[in-house]
This record gives C-alpha cells, structure tokens and sequence, in this order.
C-alpha cells in the first residue's frame, strides 16, 4: 500500500498543497464571491461586513462538500487547502465588489 507523504496524493491529503491547484481554486471561488454579492438586494448588500462572512462560509460549505464527494471516485484526492483557498477567493471577490458597489451606486445616483 505504500507510505502516506505531504507532498504525494494519497487516499486523503489534508496538506498537500498545489500552487496551480491553489490559484485556480482561488480565481474561481472570487468569481463565487463576486456574483454573491451581486445577486443580494441592494438594501442586503449596505450590510458589506456580514454579507461576505455569509457569501464565504457557503463558498466553505460549497467546497467541503466537492471535496467530500470525491472520495468517491478513483481519480481524485480531497484536499483540505481546497476548502481553504475556496474561503478565501469568495472572501475576497465578495469584499471587492462590497467595498467597490456602494460608490458605483453614488455615482450613478448623482446624475
């Protein structure tokens, strides 16, 4: 069966860690963040703090729960910085679209 190492992909690899994987995970969960937000009513989205707690925690949930499914298959390896820079990329597209929204809708209402 073999030894179970950090930077080799076993059964579960909570550890291993894939700049790649990282960044492609982190780019796509900012998008998960960023159309969160965008989706909210606008009387939600004045409540930015509390609203990108929220957006990052089902980005978590969304994520763990991929990652649990594949244990399942034969060619997949669950990994526990997945769920982390899930959290993450949705923390931060969900905060740049909260901290950049409310001077877009100002500017649109001056005119």
């Amino acid at each position: 069966m073999g030894t179970w190492a950090p930077t080799r992909p076993g059964i579960w690899a909570p550890t291993l860690v894939s700049l790649p994987d990282v960044a492609q995970n982190v780019a796509a969960f900012l998008l998960f963040g960023v159309f969160g937000v965008l989706s909210t009513s606008e009387s939600y989205r004045r409540q930015s703090p509390r609203l990108v707690v929220r957006i990052a925690t089902l980005a978590t949930l969304f994520s763990a729960t991929i990652e649990t499914l594949q244990f399942y298959t034969s060619d997949r390896v669950g990994s526990l910085t997945d769920v982390f820079s899930a959290a993450v990329g949705a923390g931060i597209g969900a905060a740049l679209v909260s901290a950049w929204q409310p001077r877009a809708l100002s500017r649109s209402a001056k005119r």
